[in-house]
């Protein structure tokens, strides 16, 4: 088959790989250069985890994992840094709750530390006394640009093209036959997987997804004393159940200890975001570092800007479109995806070509969501 696969962020070019891999003819469009700052799939760091409150996604980051390791088998450099993982707060939380019991319903294995035990292991780190963490070691960081670029790589030497700087303004499916054109010219293919991330909402208009562009911020605060306390062996990545603020070690190439929050910022147009991040945002995120990270001054040694794709309940959409059977869209991550890539582009390849997928996606149809 002859497909198209529309934004080559980290879903696309996996996508752009499978479907490559498999020899069909795969070409891929990206409005901008590959590894791009302006979207979603970009940095140093992403946290991936088998703990999730909703067991179904635990589900799925077994079928993912095996595919990332695959990935950095295949590209021959370290795309995961594995640093083991925390999900901590209140011990009668809902969300730690939930995710104790998705852990144990998927039989993975997991330790569940007091706040003693949790200074002991990660003193750099400081739980309150009510509070617990689940600690499971096989969660860790992806290092998010690196994975696009192995992605897309391997992708060119399994016979795909990738034309960059090249923005999609149309796609008209007719029959058995979709027109994608572009500034300089129209192709016709015979599927077409649209990958836009905060584009999707521009790009299909008339289908009036719900989906919301929002403005999140992130900062890296330089060690103050015991430096040695936030590096990879000895810090795990971590998530706050109750407050939503996350973070990760050291990532050896961004100096300093990246903090931010999951809660969503301001929706903006993507092609008009401000870049710089808030000194308000700065100051209630040192003040979360101050309570939590004791070792960490409130020097920042880098800030930046990316965008969430939010759906209304942060459930991926991943279907064909309601009257064009061989145009498909992945969209929505909706802040957590990145881990997802590299399994949202198996799964769309798969189901493009008429394959399914083992599990029960469907409360990631469209019909959830129009």
């Amino acid at each position: 088959m002859k497909i198209a696969v529309i934004g080559v962020g980290g879903t696309g070019s996996a996508a752009l790989r499978f479907l490559a891999q498999a020899g069909h003819e795969a070409i891929g469009f990206e409005q901008f250069a590959l590894g791009h700052a302006n979207g979603s799939s970009h940095g140093e760091s992403r946290i991936i985890r088998y703990t999730y409150p909703d067991a179904l996604y635990t589900q799925l980051m077994a079928d993912a994992y095996p595919l990332w390791d695959a990935l950095e088998q295949e590209a021959d450099e370290e795309l995961f840094v594995r640093c083991g993982g925390l999900y901590f707060g209140a011990e009668d939380s809902p969300n730690i709750v939930s995710a104790e019991q998705a852990l144990l319903e998927n039989a993975l294995p997991y330790e569940k530390w007091d706040a003693a035990q949790c200074r002991e292991r990660v003193p750099g780190l400081v739980l309150r006394d009510n509070e617990v963490a689940l600690f499971q070691k096989e969660s860790g960081f992806l290092r998010a640009t690196s994975c696009l670029l192995a992605n897309a790589r391997l992708a060119r030497s399994y016979g795909a093209t990738i034309y960059e700087n090249t923005p999609v303004r149309d796609i008209i499916s007719q029959g058995n036959q979709v027109t994608v054109t572009m500034d300089k010219g129209e192709w016709a293919f015979d599927r077409v997987i649209i990958t836009a991330g905060v584009w999707m909402g521009q790009l299909l208009a008339p289908l009036h997804l719900p989906l919301q562009v929002t403005r999140q911020q992130v900062l890296y605060l330089r060690a103050q004393s015991n430096a040695e306390y936030y590096e990879p062996q000895n810090f795990p990545v971590w998530i706050d159940a109750d407050t939503n603020y996350y973070g990760f070690p050291c990532d050896g190439r961004v100096e300093g200890v990246k903090l931010a929050s999951h809660d969503l910022g301001e929706t903006v147009n993507p092609d008009q975001t401000n870049k710089t991040v808030d000194e308000n945002y700065l100051a209630e995120a040192n003040d979360y570092a101050a309570r939590r990270l004791p070792d960490l001054s409130a020097e920042v040694t880098h800030s930046q800007v990316c965008l969430y794709t939010n759906t209304p309940n942060e459930d991926f959409i991943v279907d064909h479109l309601p009257d064009a059977p061989n145009v498909w869209l992945v969209s929505g991550c909706s802040g957590h995806g990145f881990k997802f890539t590299v399994l949202l582009g198996h799964i769309i390849a798969k189901l493009v070509t008429g394959e399914p997928y083992a599990r029960d996606i469907s409360r990631f149809h469209l019909e959830n969501f129009v």
